[in-house]
């Protein structure tokens, strides 16, 4: 099983190229400068730099203060001290030198490039008659130009930093581009600065699961882990996987979030391995469910990756046994991988890469489990909740589920085939309905469905109201009545006279049925019964006592 993990894995890496083609791509299309103090469009961007090499035209050195200078990649500046010599062909007429954050490869069309630069620390050309240091190697044909990597880096928009701010290097944006260009928009070569200060990783990713325990089979809801400020690093940059997979990047979209950005990490990118506890033999998974959307700048806001989606339990797992399951992510970043241990609960790392990244949950493989899937809850105005319909969804079940309601609010009803509604139009706040769930294999489970209706002013749904006592009980012997009304919320406590006990065997939002006991020589008569919930609400209703 491991030896077929280990293929997977490979197999995947092999449409991958190593980290630092990577990296040096992604500095190669984040931005490209033009003529004078400007920048050529995000949409001309990743046309322009198609036909773009960062070792074609121009020969760089690390010239003063530190940094290394590998491929297109210069790792460990420091800035107010780092120079950087340029010696490019005259024969491309290079202009201009500068340094942009990497906000510009996220950007939006509404993100304008010259506003992310720094326009007041520029290297600018002077041509040669006596230097053959360009790749030209001729007296004559090569312009120098230094570069200084500033001390404090300043551009238009205040969320443009280099080195980035920590929130950045979290979303993945983990180093500043330095490009030169012509006076005639053309990108003669990009280059990646790191910083030497940035010795903080990006924070580990997360992952929660919605179900902790279900049948071999089961789909299980996969989020962010609620609070969760690490996100799944610079492989969540579409310039990235596009580089990395031979294929064009997407051109800026014209809106982040919902309905916009730059799409989802793409499938190559990700594995899901399931070990038995105190094992170290992986069960293949598939992540094929699973969605991390990419990083996406508008301007103002830094949308980082979202994790959402679903991971479908191996039909393998065997019943009674604990498991954890990782969701593995290969790392195009300069960092070090968050897990020491991800080879193994990973595979192997692709030649030239620093690991993979990942985050595990926890699942117990439980017979006869019935799993709740999404959607859990709903958002509706109090103007359209009175046609509101929804639609529970399960899996692990073994034929048709049929639901059954057994506690919540009394405007909020599941039919026994799932379908969720509401009864009349509803005033704002939060209703609940809580329930069982079984199949013809008596397979079996339970469901929480929260309907939130939005308007002017929020209020609680009213307390529970009893209305009538259905029969009566007899002294001495033990009857099982029913209360009819509503707002019934759980199984709540009911008390009467002395001589009478009584215990809630079944509760739905409208009727409660009880087992109701009389001791003997209890006169007959008329009582009060008192309904008292969970949350102290009471309620009270009339019964009967006969012998």
């Amino acid at each position: 099983m491991k030896n077929e993990t280990n293929d997977r894995v490979k197999r995947g890496h092999r449409t991958v190229r190593s980290t630092l083609t990577s990296l040096v791509a992604l500095g190669a299309t984040s931005v490209l400068l033009v003529g004078g103090l400007t920048l050529i469009s995000a949409s001309g961007a990743s046309a322009a730099t198609s036909s773009a090499t960062s070792s074609a035209q121009c020969n760089a050195t690390v010239t003063a203060g530190t940094g290394e200078l590998v491929g297109a990649l210069i790792a460990g500046v420091t800035a107010g001290t780092t120079k950087v010599t340029f010696d490019c062909n005259n024969a491309a007429t290079p202009a201009i030198a500068a340094e942009v954050p990497l906000l510009a490869t996220i950007g939006t069309l509404s993100v304008v490039p010259t506003s992310e630069a720094d326009t007041g620390a520029l290297g600018t050309f002077s041509p040669s008659s006596t230097d053959t240091g360009c790749p030209a190697a001729t007296a004559g044909q090569c312009a120098l130009a230094v570069f200084t990597v500033p001390a404090a880096f300043s551009a238009t928009d205040t969320n443009a930093a280099c080195p980035p701010t920590q929130a950045q290097i979290n979303a993945g944006l983990f180093g500043c581009a330095l490009a030169v260009a012509t006076v005639a928009d053309a990108p003669i070569a990009e280059y990646l600065l790191t910083y030497a200060s940035q010795t903080i990783v990006p924070n580990a990713p997360t992952i929660s699961a919605t179900q902790t325990t279900g049948a071999p089979g089961s789909k299980i809801d996969v989020s962010d882990a609620t609070g969760n400020t690490g996100y799944w690093w610079a492989n969540a940059i579409q310039t990235n996987q596009a580089t990395a997979l031979g294929t064009t990047p997407m051109a800026a979209p014209s809106t982040c979030g919902s309905g916009g950005g730059y799409a989802s990490v793409t499938s190559p990118f990700l594995f899901t391995n399931w070990f038995a506890a105190g094992s170290t033999t992986p069960i293949t998974g598939s992540a094929a469910g699973v969605t991390i959307s990419n990083d996406c700048y508008d301007g103002k806001t830094l949308h980082a990756p979202v994790l959402s989606g679903t991971i479908t339990a191996p039909t393998t797992l065997v019943n009674g046994t604990a498991y954890t399951a990782y969701l593995c992510e290969l790392n195009v970043t300069p960092y070090p991988s968050n897990d020491a241990s991800s080879a193994s609960h990973c595979g192997p790392a692709p030649t030239g890469s620093l690991g993979l990244i990942d985050a595990s949950f926890t699942f117990t493989a439980a017979a006869g489990t019935i799993s709740q899937n999404n959607p859990t809850s709903a958002s509706v105005s109090a103007t359209g909740s009175a046609t509101f319909a929804g639609q529970l969804v399960t899996s692990g079940n073994s034929g048709a589920v049929t639901y059954t309601e057994s506690t919540g609010s009394a405007d909020l009803t599941v039919s026994a085939s799932g379908a969720v509604s509401t009864t009349g139009a509803l005033k704002a706040g939060s209703y609940t309905a809580t329930g069982t769930t079984a199949d013809p294999s008596s397979d079996k489970g339970t469901f929480t469905y929260t309907l939130n209706v939005t308007g002017a002013t929020v209020v609680t749904p009213s307390g529970p109201k009893a209305t009538r006592v259905n029969g009566y009980a007899v002294v001495g012997k033990a009857r099982t009545l029913t209360i009819t009304g509503s707002g019934f919320s759980g199984r709540p406590r009911i008390t009467g006279h002395a001589g009478t006990t009584a215990v809630v065997t079944r509760a739905t939002s409208k009727l409660l049925t009880v087992k109701v006991t009389v001791k003997a020589h209890t006169r007959s008569g008329a009582y009060t019964f008192t309904i008292t919930e969970a949350n102290g609400k009471k309620t009270s209703v009339r019964y009967s006592v006969r012998a």
